[in-house]
């Protein structure tokens, strides 16, 4: 008999997994930011390069950087210019050009702000907000970015492009600057996608082990009062069985026929009642996967089948039915299972077939040899069960509609048990049945 056991799992190693996953959470996290922060700086950058290649350096040279530039034409082509491009680039703020003078302060030659905008900046102003990487840029004329940086404007991301002639002297910077805010915003949406799906995760793996460790609690608590049950239960029942076979089977009781019958029924009763206080621990252990070992030992199978027939005597000799091991069951056949839940499977498939199968008639046990494995096949000559129910009576708590007709007492849970049983040992079950003609249950297990 299977005893069901409490489960104690442990997991010493879940919070850490959970804290290995929040610390990869962060660190891709960080790692997006910085990917995504340099991919959208090279964006700007590319851009400004791309405008400053764009700049007309003839207007340019001709500018002097001070406030007489408002009057030349060259001047006006390129505030039109920069004021176009600014139209079209609805996530850039400003757009400049900025030169260095004689004193090393740098200036604004144009930008691209309407001259009523309080923003403006007229040419020769110059820009005291001026960062190291802007200087620097004077020095080497390498395309930059820099920011978030905070001027009189407000807070920006900018990028720098050289404006270089025609023998490729830098005459001037053009910077273009992003609004910091949004920019910032998106870089912290994509950063945060890792690190929020991290969160799920641990989320989704908290709440399934809080699922599960109240599953286990309500199954031990199952089991737990099963266990109680089956002392309580199924104890005195055994006791009742064993005595009573002890009546029927004395050779110098006087009991009539009648008091005989009452006491075969009463047997009946007891051996039911028994079988179903087993099936339910057994459900239960098995759904608790405690109790039930992996196919280690070497068992010999006609010992076994042969034991099963000694306890299903009595029961078969009542209906008149033969319980034969047929000439392909070998005596000396071993295979590697659990003895217990072979013994299991096979007790309730022939005890069903005894149960189910017509009187006076035979129930049979044959064996053969496949690639597959060992097959183990029983076989009665009862009812039979429809196709349509054949896959139903393994699923537990089914009984068939041959079955309930028969008058046999049933839970229908001596199918399942044996199906998980057969599948704890690595192997399978089958039926082949006729209604009217009846049944074959044939178990392969694994050579």
């Amino acid at each position: 008999m299977l005893l069901p056991t409490r489960s104690t799992v442990v997991r010493p190693y879940f919070w850490l997994t959970m804290l290995l996953i929040a610390v990869v959470g962060i660190a891709v996290s960080a790692y997006v930011y910085a990917q995504v922060d340099t991919t959208g700086r090279s964006h700007i950058i590319e851009r400004a390069n791309t405008l400053a290649t764009a700049i007309p350096v003839a207007e340019l040279q001709a500018l002097s950087g001070s406030s007489e530039d408002l009057y030349r034409p060259e001047y006006q082509v390129l505030k039109t210019l920069l004021m176009r491009e600014h139209e079209v680039s609805s996530d850039v703020r400003f757009i400049y050009l900025i030169g260095k003078a004689s004193n090393d302060e740098l200036f604004f030659y144009v930008d691209s702000e309407d001259p009523t905008s309080e923003d403006y900046s007229p040419p020769g102003e110059f820009y005291p907000e001026a960062t190291p990487l802007m200087y620097e840029f004077f020095s080497n004329g390498k395309s930059a970015s820099e920011g978030p940086d905070r001027d009189r404007w407000g807070i920006w991301v900018s990028a720098y492009a050289p404006v270089r002639d025609a023998n490729g002297n830098l005459i001037a910077m053009l910077g273009m600057d992003v609004p910091a805010a949004p920019y910032i915003t998106d870089l912290v949406v994509y950063a945060a996608l890792p690190l929020l799906f991290a969160l799920l995760i641990i989320v989704l793996l908290i709440s399934d082990r809080t699922r599960r460790r109240r599953k286990e609690d309500v199954l031990a608590q199952r089991a737990e009062f099963l266990s109680i049950a089956s002392h309580q239960i199924r104890t005195p029942l055994t006791g009742m069985r064993w005595a009573l076979e002890q009546l029927l089977d004395s050779k110098t009781s006087t009991w009539s026929e009648g008091d005989r019958t009452i006491l075969s029924l009463t047997h009946e009763s007891s051996s039911d009642l028994i079988a179903r206080v087993n099936n339910l621990l057994d459900v239960t252990t098995i759904e608790h996967r405690g109790g039930v070992t992996e196919p280690n030992q070497s068992v010999l199978m006609h010992p076994l089948f042969e034991s099963i027939v000694e306890s299903l005597m009595l029961s078969a000799k009542r209906k008149g039915i033969t319980i034969t091991l047929d000439s392909t069951l070998p005596n000396d056949l071993e295979i590697v299972c659990d003895r217990q839940s072979i013994q299991h499977v096979f007790f309730n498939l022939i005890g069903n077939a005894v149960k189910y199968t017509k009187p006076d008639t035979e129930v049979t046990v044959s064996y053969g040899w496949t690639p597959e494995g060992h097959q183990f096949s029983i076989r009665d000559r009862g009812m039979g069960i429809a196709a349509s129910e054949q896959t139903l009576i393994f699923e537990g708590y089914h009984r068939t509609q041959q079955a309930m007709e028969s008058g046999e007492a049933g839970s229908g849970l001596g199918l399942y048990l044996t199906k998980q049983l057969v599948e704890l040992q690595h192997g399978t079950i089958s039926v082949h049945s006729t209604v009217g003609e009846g049944s074959t249950f044939t178990v392969t297990l694994p050579n």
